[in-house]
């Protein structure tokens, strides 16, 4: 693999910005200097624009009119060379509510290009969202595949692949969900609370059991109030669930990120997209799944009962709605990149000499140059 250099680049460190050079070689973060005395080292004068661990995006069901659950190869490459351009260097696909075998296809294809050299952003694995929910709390699921959760079915999804399926959304509710997020974490999956509407008593005993992870905070979920704090108010407390985000500015007021952030802290708190088919085309009448979705003003809602149904977020946008909302680019670094790297031990997330070549080089107001996956380019304005 050849190398790649970006000099005058302003380096965004955990702590603090450096003006300086860095060297990316056989996938790695080889060396990163400081100052400005490199001319002598070639590479891509970067005319002072921001270097920044590249995006991590955890849930994502689709982008540039294909869907993960589309159940092709196909789909997830078209969805991997979308996002790379909106700075997303690793993400992981994530199904829908769906009959088993539709599922266990779905993850066939994930798998097949689960760490392989694609065009786009990497596809690190897979995040099951269903089928063991809430009808309550369903959203844009489709309640015809609607659940309980047990130990046997998800055996036979993480059967597909061993490693693949790195994040599993459920309700938490009824009879087997307990033993099913005990068995899950046994198999290194994060286990994840959404589409739910069991008490804060019921979430406590769920984190007990193994639940680490909050699906679309706010989001499908029981709200909170003083006398039932509910399922938003466990996962405010538990200082070990990390805490996802859809700041689209449409899903959750601004200044309800701003207390969710306030309770867990920016360690804690992970952007996602939520993303589905119609991100990056025009308004009109779409797919999530089954179900019959009409995208207009930004908003994806489904016609049926004008619930939302997912969004057309980008990544590089949610970095920059945490800016505008007044977080500093290292909290806003953490919450769109080294969480999620951190959470599901990437070897990125964090601008350091050793780690993958996962970069994103923003321009001042934050729209993105250049994406760099493992040391490649993959995408530049």
């Amino acid at each position: 693999m050849s190398g790649l250099i970006l000099t005058n680049a302003k380096i965004v460190l955990p702590d603090r910005i450096i003006n300086g050079a860095i060297v990316l070689r056989d996938g790695k973060i080889k060396k990163i200097y400081e100052g400005t005395m490199f001319g002598e080292l070639g590479g891509i004068d970067v005319e002072g624009r921001y270097v920044v661990p590249g995006f991590i995006d955890v849930h994502i069901h689709g982008a540039g009119g294909a869907d993960a659950m589309d159940n092709s190869e196909e789909a997830l490459r078209t969805i991997s060379k979308f996002i790379v351009k909106h700075g997303t260097t690793n993400f992981l696909a994530t199904t829908l509510t769906s009959d088993k075998e539709t599922l266990k296809e779905v993850l066939e294809k994930i798998g097949k290009l689960q760490n392989e050299r694609i065009e786009g952003a990497n596809i690190f694995g897979a995040h099951m969202e269903g089928p063991y929910f809430d009808v309550q709390y369903k959203g844009a699921q489709n309640d015809k595949y609607i659940k309980p959760a047990g130990i046997q079915e998800i055996e036979e999804y993480l059967n597909v692949k061993p490693g693949l399926v790195k994040l599993f959304s459920m309700a938490a509710k009824g009879e087997g969900a307990l033993e099913s997020i005990k068995y899950l974490k046994e198999k290194n999956v994060v286990v994840s609370v959404g589409h739910s509407g069991i008490s804060f008593e019921e979430v406590q005993e769920a984190v007990k059991a193994g639940v680490s992870h909050a699906t679309h905070t706010y989001n499908g979920m029981k709200g909170f109030t003083h006398r039932e704090p509910g399922v938003v108010g466990a996962v405010m407390v538990n200082d070990n669930v990390n805490a996802e985000i859809i700041f689209d500015k449409i899903h959750v007021h601004p200044e309800a990120v701003r207390l969710l952030i306030k309770a867990k802290g920016v360690d804690r708190v992970l952007c996602i997209t939520d993303a589905m088919c119609a991100t990056g085309l025009p308004d009109g009448n779409y797919k999530l799944g089954e179900l019959d979705v009409y995208v207009g003003d930004g908003q994806a809602r489904l016609v049926s009962n004008n619930s939302l149904a997912g969004s057309v977020l980008t990544m590089d946008k949610a970095f920059k709605h945490m800016i505008e909302l007044g977080y500093s680019i290292f909290d806003a670094v953490k919450m769109t990149s080294t969480n999620a790297a951190k959470e599901f031990g990437l070897n990125a997330g964090v601008l350091q000499e050793g780690k993958d070549a996962d970069i994103v080089l923003l321009n001042p107001d934050y729209s993105v140059e250049m994406t760099v996956v493992k040391g490649e380019i993959k995408f530049q304005a």
